[in-house]
């Protein structure tokens, strides 16, 4: 009771005491800074490898009074990561030297790094901040595109890099065009040989963007995708019993990995053969058998890899036994003492069969000419994933258009009736290895990517067609001849942005490369034209991958 007694009273002490309190206060009248940009909101600031930033606070604010006077009774610093990193209202730093100062150890990939502008007084110490953010990429980072280029039978690898600038108070985006981009980041070497072809994979061990594998006449040359330095060659060290006899590679194909599944890679020979590694899940470890995977005692011959989404099921074409065969990776227990362990296999499966409506997988005509497989139609339908092929089959005037599923369990294709939703033809024309086909098989939301997974694009000399399905297949598609008016050299590669499928990249006989916004087919509108001084093999786009968007990895 006594407690509660004393404890009444020094309340009604403290109470007392600010009712007499005669206000013996400094007071300060305050002048902040009149925000131009909301400063609760992050204002983003972006960085590359090897280049300068400017942190420029100027365009933030205005003063309500004197700007002049109030300019000399404040100072500015830059606050990123919890550090002070600068001081002034204007800051141009090294990039690498800003991660440093602010303790910054890697490249930006999903999220930047937060931080403030702080308008300081400089009688009080009084700070009015705005909130801003830090985005520090490697040179080569996600949306750029690698272009190989096939220059007097010698590979030249170009790059063409994104930027975002302010133009009249509205944000624009450009296009940075790096023509010699392999000889810039390995002290004027060049890749040795003819370009044959190039990869992209999610080689966590080579770099943050992963790597990219310029393959020439000479074998495959891994590069780190952050900058495109040299990393390593794909020969004897990377086999576990050395390199195998009368290896020659031909084409790479990746499935990179989830939280369920190890990375995996699949190597082609030029004789056909297929070579496979498993890496652990950081990407440690893991080497190429030296002996050819076994499917069957028909044995096989790849002669292409197809288009598939990132870790989805890669189609393949044995030219030997004309079959269409599905390359993936499969999960095994394995006991280890008392413990079960989930391990991860490539598998290689030959699919089989006679379905009622679409390609016949398990045995195409003799003589046919496979020239394209690849995810269409949207990823999955009650558990499958839906393919589309185009070949030339013998006694045929025009190039056939054939779709099949294959259960994403089991990797069996459906051999029922409801495949005659795909309205597969014989197409007008007859194409060939000159005419470059892509489809898509997202599964992302985006009205771009769903258009894009029941559509297909192919080159005709200069001219671009899409052949774009209906939403309902019941009602059919329809043909469209793109009007891209600025392609003046016949199209040797195209691919669209992987993400959310609104770009289309067009690479030319005549080192033009090309990047149109494809929201509209009927209207597409040109964002870049530029030339990278050779035939255009190949393009890659880099950017974050997910087991809803296409890989375009033919």
């Amino acid at each position: 009771m006594k407690k509660l007694i004393y404890s009444l009273l020094a309340s009604v002490f403290v109470l007392t005491a600010c009712f007499e309190d005669e206000g013996n206060y400094d007071y300060v009248e305050t002048n902040p800074p009149h925000w131009l940009v909301d400063y609760t909101q992050p204002t983003y600031f972006v960085g590359y490898q090897n280049g300068n930033i400017t942190l420029d606070g100027s365009s933030f604010f205005t003063w309500d009074t004197d700007s002049l006077k109030r300019s000399e009774e404040v100072r500015y610093e830059w606050i990123i990561n919890g550090k002070s990193v600068a001081e002034g209202i204007k800051v141009t730093l090294n990039t690498e030297e800003l991660m440093e100062k602010a303790g910054i150890e890697e490249y930006s990939g999903s999220m930047g790094t937060y931080g403030s502008f702080n308008v300081v007084e400089k009688s009080t110490g009084v700070k009015y901040m705005a909130k801003i953010m830090l985005w520090c990429y490697p040179k080569y980072s996600g949306g750029n595109w690698i272009i190989l280029a096939d220059k007097d039978n010698n590979a030249k690898l170009s790059a063409i890099r994104d930027f975002s600038e302010i133009e009249n108070g509205a944000v624009v985006t450009k296009y940075e065009i790096i023509q010699d981009a392999y000889e810039e980041a390995n002290n004027g070497e060049s890749i040795p040989g003819k370009p044959l072809g190039m990869n992209w994979a999610l080689d966590r061990h080579i770099g943050q963007n992963g790597s990219i594998t310029v393959i020439t006449d000479q074998g495959g040359y891994e590069l780190n995708a952050e900058d495109l330095s040299f990393y390593a060659k794909i020969d004897a060290e990377q086999f576990l019993n050395g390199t195998p006899a009368n290896f020659e590679l031909m084409a790479r194909v990746d499935h990179d990995g989830t939280d369920l599944y190890q990375p995996a890679t699949f190597l082609a020979s030029s004789d056909g053969q297929i070579y496979t590694r498993v890496m652990s899940k950081n990407y440690l470890g893991g080497k190429y058998l030296s002996e050819p995977y076994y499917i069957d005692d028909k044995g096989y011959k790849v002669s292409m890899f197809g288009n598939a989404l990132f870790n989805g099921m890669i189609p393949c074409y044995d030219e030997k036994n004309r079959r269409i065969l599905i390359a993936t990776v499969n999960l095994q227990e394995v006991s280890v003492g008392d413990d079960k362990l989930l391990i991860s296999q490539p598998k290689v499966v030959a699919l089989s069969g006679s379905p009622q409506y679409g390609a016949p997988v398990g045995q195409f005509p003799e003589g046919t000419e496979m020239l394209y497989i690849g995810l269409n139609k949207f990823t999955t339908m009650n558990g499958q994933m839906v393919f589309v092929c185009l070949y030339n089959e013998p006694g045929k005037v025009g190039t056939q258009l054939r779709h099949f599923a294959v259960y994403t369990t089991g990797l069996k294709i459906n051999e029922e009736a409801f495949q005659f939703l795909f309205t597969d033809f014989e197409m007008p024309e007859r194409l060939d290895a000159s005419n470059h086909i892509v489809s898509s098989g997202s599964n992302r939301v985006p009205q771009t990517a769903q258009l894009a997974a029941r559509s297909i694009f192919y080159s005709m000399g200069t001219d671009v067609y899409c052949i774009q399905y209906a939403a309902s297949y019941l009602s059919g598609y329809r043909k469209i001849k793109m009007a891209l008016n600025d392609v003046t050299s016949p199209v040797t590669y195209m691919t669209i942005a992987f993400y959310n499928c609104d770009q289309l990249f067009v690479g030319c006989e005549n080192g033009d490369v090309l990047i149109y916004d494809i929201n509209s087919y009927d209207m597409p509108i040109l964002l870049f034209k530029g030339n990278v001084g050779g035939k255009v093999l190949k393009v890659r786009q880099l950017g974050a991958q997910s087991t809803q968007n296409d890989k375009f990895n033919v």
